[in-house]
């Protein structure tokens, strides 16, 4: 069932005119609450503020969360992921294409990859840009054979990979791919919260004598959760907050069981922009243990936020948090060593001269990765420019 969520902005120019304003379509494998969308919104509404005629397209819904503000539509109203409702997508596509008659489609996503811009390719559509936004080589096999043929013989005419490890994970890729590809980082700003320490923990119903440790995203096995459980268990009086929604809530539960835990694991569910920024006023240290990523934008905001940061030591985070004189704006340790992150943790919480040193350091790498600069790069690839 198609739904439309928001009538369409209006067009600021008649398509061909001389101005640079475009009409610009994004494409999105699904509704939920994670990073694709939330930077697919984010550049999308940027970009409408600039003038351009945007309209943002979910394929279909996996979450009963409302969509963002701004133009949105979802060409299917439930979740077909388990189901044949797949089969009508491209013919949804072909419609939404002819009627908005896009100048510039940007998938995010790979079945929106596939789907979206072969659509897009098949009307004519002159710029179609593939955003990767985690490593490819954690694709389901068949969308990334799909991927690596459609980028290869021209259904993409720009590839945006969110971060160089991404880049990287298509190095053997032909060639033909390989040079479509342009590197573009999440951007972010933070409005801090201005409640203090003990008032944004008594808020959140969070021990006011305890050493929190904050993490935020989906509860998925991507975020590698049951290490942080296990690395707190080491610990007294240490307590794990954790920001997300997701299917793996009840096997965390049962892990801080019977480590008998229970009691200091906190899952507070998604939380809006406003309360995550009391969250980080409450925490003392936040921990991003991901056995994968594009580019975290949690990890992003927690160092805008100048928090101390522990981090996993794959590729996408040592890129995000090592400095140009290769300097680390964090703790970077394995994914499989939770023994690693108590000792770490508990030296964080014990030594506030560290905790000083690390969020003066992850402040200043933070800059790196300005809104602006992402908006900018976007739009170069969308209007040609």
């Amino acid at each position: 069932m198609h739904r439309d969520i928001l009538s369409p902005s209006p067009l600021p120019a008649e398509r061909g005119s001389s101005t640079k304003q475009k009409r610009i379509a994004f494409v999105i494998s699904f509704w939920s609450l994670g990073g694709a969308p939330e930077v697919a919104a984010r550049v999308a509404n940027a970009l409408r503020a600039r003038g351009h005629a945007i309209e943002v397209w979910y394929l279909y819904r996996r979450t009963d969360q409302p969509l963002p503000q701004g133009p949105c539509r979802l060409l299917v109203d439930r979740d077909v992921s388990r189901s044949l409702g797949y089969v009508a997508l491209p013919w949804l596509l072909l419609k939404e294409l002819r009627r908005f008659g896009p100048d510039t489609v940007i998938s995010f996503s790979p079945l929106a990859h596939v789907l979206g811009q072969t659509a897009a390719m098949m009307s004519g559509v002159a710029r179609r840009a593939a955003a990767h936004r985690v490593v490819c080589t954690e694709y389901t096999p068949v969308l990334r054979a799909l991927d690596r043929l459609l980028g290869s013989v021209g259904a993409y005419t720009r590839i945006i990979a969110v971060s160089k490890a991404v880049e990287q994970s298509v190095a053997h890729y032909p060639l033909s791919y390989r040079r479509k590809v342009r590197v573009i980082h999440n951007g972010v700003s933070r409005k801090l919260s201005p409640v203090g320490r003990r008032e944004a923990r008594a808020a959140f119903g969070l021990p006011a004598d305890a050493g929190l440790v904050m993490a935020v995203g989906r509860l998925a096995d991507q975020k590698n959760y049951p290490l942080l459980i296990d690395a707190i268990a080491r610990l007294e009086n240490v307590h794990l907050v954790v920001a997300g929604m997701g299917q793996k809530r009840q096997a965390l539960e049962r892990q801080a069981a019977a480590l008998g835990v229970a009691d200091r694991l906190h899952l507070l569910g998604h939380l809006s922009p406003e309360a995550l920024s009391d969250l980080f006023r409450a925490c003392d240290v936040f921990a991003l243990a991901s056995l994968f990523e594009g580019q975290s934008n949690a990890l992003l905001e927690a160092m805008a936020e100048g928090m101390p940061i522990i981090a996993s030591d794959i590729p996408e985070q040592v890129e995000t948090l090592r400095g140009t004189d290769g300097r680390d704006a964090a703790i970077l340790l394995p994914v499989g060593d939770p023994g690693a992150w108590a000792q770490a943790i508990g030296r964080m919480l014990e030594d506030a001269d560290l905790r000083s040193s690390l969020s003066a350091a992850a402040l200043e790498r933070s800059r790196h990765f300005s809104v602006d600069r992402m908006i900018d790069a976007f739009e170069e690839v969308a209007c040609g420019y």
